[in-house]
């Protein structure tokens, strides 16, 4: 395994920069071929809404579909595909190597699992994951699909106008840390289609309600 590939350069670049990037096929990203087309399966199909603002305040510009909200306590979504798509992100492979990557023995639990659709002249709004709730650690995002341009993973550093730029592929995985600032910027042609999970070590109450 090339030193690009290893856990432990994935976890110095996630301290470093706050965020990791895996592509789909690596021996490290936990997501096997089955898994991932179920996924992006049960993603075409859920019902979607159209948000303009999102939970931490911040404009945005995109269709959501929900299989787990997290308002004032975490609650799966009443539809037919929320428990599918709860139980491959709950696999074993999957939280080893999230746990990895944070560098926690602790439990983790989902708390928000949504998929993001952000058509063409579409965004994501700059934002902290940790306002729309102080307890969350990370958040995951796996791309869905390919046909796009623009729509870059921006990640702020903290107190710095620095940022670094993913561009995520078919399959990726990016694991951030919810304390960075960052947003999805403006989507230039085709739909940049995600599914996006938050992990926390608390499985209780909301504490932005509190």
């Amino acid at each position: 395994m090339s030193p690009m590939n290893s856990i432990k350069s994935l976890k110095a670049s996630y301290n470093k920069k706050g965020t990791i990037m895996v592509p789909f096929g690596e021996k490290l990203n936990p997501l096997n071929d089955k898994d991932f087309y179920n996924l992006k399966n049960y993603c075409e199909k859920v019902n979607k809404e159209f948000i303009k603002i999102g939970d931490a305040g911040e404009k945005n510009h995109l269709l959501v579909g929900r299989f787990m909200t997290d308002k004032k306590k975490p609650e799966v979504v009443n539809n037919k595909f929320s428990k599918k798509v709860l139980s491959i992100l709950k696999k074993p492979k999957m939280k080893r190597f999230i746990k990895s990557i944070v560098n926690t023995n602790k439990k983790l639990f989902l708390r928000r699992v949504q998929f993001n659709q952000i058509s063409k002249n579409c965004f994501v709004g700059y934002h902290l994951d940790v306002d729309s709730n102080p307890e969350y650690v990370a958040a995951c995002v796996i791309q869905l699909g390919s046909k796009f341009k623009g729509g870059l993973y921006r990640v702020y550093q903290k107190k710095s106008k620095k940022f670094f730029d993913y561009a995520p592929g078919q399959g990726s995985l990016i694991i951030s840390n919810c304390k960075y600032p960052h947003e999805v910027t403006k989507v230039k042609s085709g739909k940049r289609a995600s599914l996006v999970f938050f992990i926390s070590y608390n499985k209780g109450l909301n504490k932005r309600y509190s």
